[in-house]
C-alpha cells in the first residue's frame, strides 16, 4: 500500500536527525556535553590559580609589611645611634676647646662647626629610606595587581557560569528532543511492521481465493448468458402461476379480506363511489363532493 513508502521515508527522516554526523541529535549532544565539560574544568582550573596567586600575594604582602617594620626600625635606631654620637662627639669637643683658650688658634681645618658622624649617617638613613619607599611601592603594586587579577577572575567566572547554564538548557532541550524522536521511531517501526503484517496477510488471502476468482473471471460471460435465461424462466413461470384457478381464488381471497366490512359493497363494484366511500369511512355524499368524477356520483 501506499502507507508503507510514506512509513519508510518518515523512518529514514528520524534516523537521519537522530544519527546524522554533522547534523543530528547524538553529535550535537557530545558536543554540548563535551563543551560542558571543559567549561567545568576552566572553572575549576582558574579557581585553583586564583587560590594560589591569592596565597602568594598574601605571602608577598606579609613579606614587605614584615620588611618595612625591619627598615623603619632601623631607621630609627640609626637615626638614634648617630644623634647620640654626634652630641657626644659635641661634648667632647666643647671640653677640649675650653681646655685650651690660652693656646694659639687652631689649624684651618678645625674651622666651622664640626659635623662628626652626621654626614655618613645620613646617607646609611637615606639608603634605608629609598629602601622603605621602594618596599612601600611594592605592597601598593601588589595590591594593585591583586585587586586586578580578582576583578580578571569574577569578570571570567560570570562568563562561565552564564555559559554553563546556557549549555545546560541547550543540552536539556536537545535530549528532549532525542527521547522525543527515538518514541516516534518505535512508534513508526511498529506501525511499519503491522503495516507489512497486514499486507502479508491480504497477499495471502488474494492468492487463497485466487483460483475461485479467476473461475468466476473466466465463466463471466456463461453466467451471465445462463443467469438471463433463468429469469426469463422464471418470468414465464410466473405468468402460468398467476393465470391458475387458486392463485386467482387466493387473490380474490386476500383482496376481500383488504375491504374487511366493505367487502359486500366492493365485491360487485370496487369502482363505485359507494365501495370507495365505505373504504375511505365517509359517507358517499362527503367521498362524491371530493372526488366528482368517481362513477356514481
Amino acid at each position: 500500500t501506499g502507507e508503507i513508502p510514506e512509513l519508510n521515508s518518515a523512518i529514514t527522516t528520524l534516523v537521519a536527525s537522530i544519527e546524522d554526523p554533522s547534523t543530528g541529535l547524538l553529535v550535537m549532544i557530545a558536543a554540548d556535553e563535551m563543551k560542558l565539560q571543559e567549561n567545568l574544568q576552566a572553572q575549576t582550573e582558574e579557581t585553583a590559580t586564583r587560590r594560589e596567586e591569592t596565597k602568594a600575594y598574601q605571602e608577598e604582602v606579609a613579606n614587605l609589611v614584615e620588611a618595612q617594620k625591619v627598615v623603619k626600625k632601623g631607621i630609627q635606631i640609626l637615626a638614634a645611634y648617630y644623634k647620640a654620637e654626634d652630641d657626644k662627639l659635641r661634648d667632647e669637643l666643647g671640653l677640649v676647646q675650653r681646655s685650651h683658650r690660652e693656646d694659639p688658634a687652631p689649624p684651618e681645618t678645625w674651622t666651622g662647626e664640626y659635623v662628626g658622624q652626621s654626614k655618613a649617617g645620613n646617607e646609611v638613613i637615606s639608603i634605608l629610606e629609598y629602601i622603605l619607599t621602594d618596599l612601600q611601592k611594592s605592597e601598593a603594586s601588589s595590591h594593585s595587581t591583586e585587586e586586578a587579577s580578582q576583578q580578571a577572575y569574577e569578570d571570567s567566572m560570570t562568563d562561565l557560569k552564564k555559559e554553563e547554564i546556557d549549555t545546560k538548557e541547550a543540552l536539556a532541550g536537545k535530549q528532549k528532543t532525542l527521547a522525543e524522536t527515538k518514541l516516534e521511531l518505535v512508534e513508526k517501526r511498529d506501525l511499519l511492521a503491522k503495516t507489512e503484517e497486514e499486507k502479508l496477510w491480504i497477499e495471502r488471502y488474494l492468492e487463497k481465493i485466487k483460483p475461485g476468482c479467476d473461475f468466476i473471471v473466466d465463466n463471466y460471460s456463461t453466467r451471465e448468458s445462463n443467469r438471463a435465461t433463468e429469469a426469463d424462466a422464471l418470468d414465464k413461470a410466473v405468468t402460468l402461476l398467476k393465470g391458475t384457478p387458486a392463485y386467482v381464488s387466493a387473490t380474490a381471497k386476500e383482496e376481500e379480506l383488504k375491504m374487511g366490512a366493505c367487502a359486500s359493497v366492493c365485491k360487485v363494484s370496487p369502482e363505485k363511489a359507494d365501495c370507495k366511500a365505505c373504504l375511505a369511512e365517509v359517507t358517499v355524499p362527503g367521498y362524491c363532493a371530493g372526488h366528482p368524477s368517481t362513477p356514481s356520483c
